[in-house]
């Protein structure tokens, strides 16, 4: 199981105490994969420590960088960063050629907000496996946190020649072009990634926000329009459809609309104030 995946699951359920039969000797996983599918299975239902255990075992009957690097992946998922380090760092050295473990440690430097060490550990992973997208999306998330727009998107677009067909790949590119200056090849960008994705009010909604940045306000209001439909419980985005309005002098709908939209939550000023900074010229980021 890879790290991103530990990060997807319920993380207040982490440190539940299992409700499960007692293995019996005759049940009790005798192998190292055996003991690794059990692993999987606790981390799947949020039983931390229960999978530290098997993953513990099948490192003990197998000592190979695979589950070395489950081991680790498990530590850093019950915040045990110091752990989860040696075992990636134990990873390694069985098996220098495996861009598992320099990954997960990337991910554990991210989330300290070691950006350089983050960035070094993805490189590392990437010259293991060149095509591996993901990996190239993770480095330029942590090369743009330290302003290397020009480096970050020399990955995304790798990225975008290794998954043409992929939606989210196509808006991370466009969203570094526009954060970088190159509004030009940003709104194309993003088009295609509303039309790979066409059900994704925030991509939708991040198009529009675009457009109206380089004064396209119709097809700002087409897009707004359009992510109101695909998502009518977003007070903001009616905000924004109104603010457009305003701005071509068609008050009466920017009234209208805005107070159809109803009361704005902390969350839906700040996505507001954020749009507003964006279209005069900041960075989304």
């Amino acid at each position: 199981m890879r790290l991103e995946d530990f990060f997807q699951l319920d993380m207040s359920s982490k440190h539940r105490e299992i409700d499960q039969e007692e293995l019996t000797p005759e049940r009790e996983p005798r192998t190292a994969d055996g003991n690794k599918r059990l692993a999987d299975s606790h981390i799947s239902k949020g039983y931390v420590h229960q999978a530290i255990t098997r993953y513990k075992k099948a490192a003990r009957i197998e000592n190979n960088a695979s589950h070395r690097t489950d081991l680790g992946d498990a530590y850093a998922y019950a915040e045990l960063p110091i752990k989860a380090v040696d075992q990636y760092k134990r990873a390694m050295k069985k098996d220098p050629n495996r861009p598992e473990p320099h990954f997960s440690l990337a991910e554990i430097y991210i989330r300290y907000g070691k950006w350089h060490a983050a960035i070094q550990e993805y490189e590392r992973a990437i010259k293991l496996d060149p095509r591996n997208a993901f990996y190239r999306y993770k480095l330029s998330g942590a090369l743009i946190k330290i302003g290397q727009y020009k480096e970050a998107i020399n990955h995304l677009e790798e990225a975008v020649l290794i998954c043409p067909d992929d939606g989210f790949y196509r808006f991370e590119l466009a969203a570094a072009y526009a954060d970088a200056g190159h509004v030009d090849e940003a709104l194309p960008e993003m088009a295609r990634a509303v039309e790979m994705t066409p059900g994704d009010d925030y991509y939708v909604v991040r198009l529009a926000i675009l457009c109206a940045r380089v004064g396209l306000l119709e097809e700002a209001i087409i897009a707004l329009k359009r992510a109101i439909q695909l998502n009518p419980t977003r007070p903001a985005y009616k905000y924004l459809l109104g603010a457009v309005y305003y701005n071509l002098g068609r008050e009466e709908e920017a009234f209208s609309i805005c107070e159809e939209a109803g009361e704005l939550h902390p969350y839906d000023l700040e996505f507001i104030d954020r749009a507003r900074k964006f279209v005069e010229g900041g960075r989304w980021q």
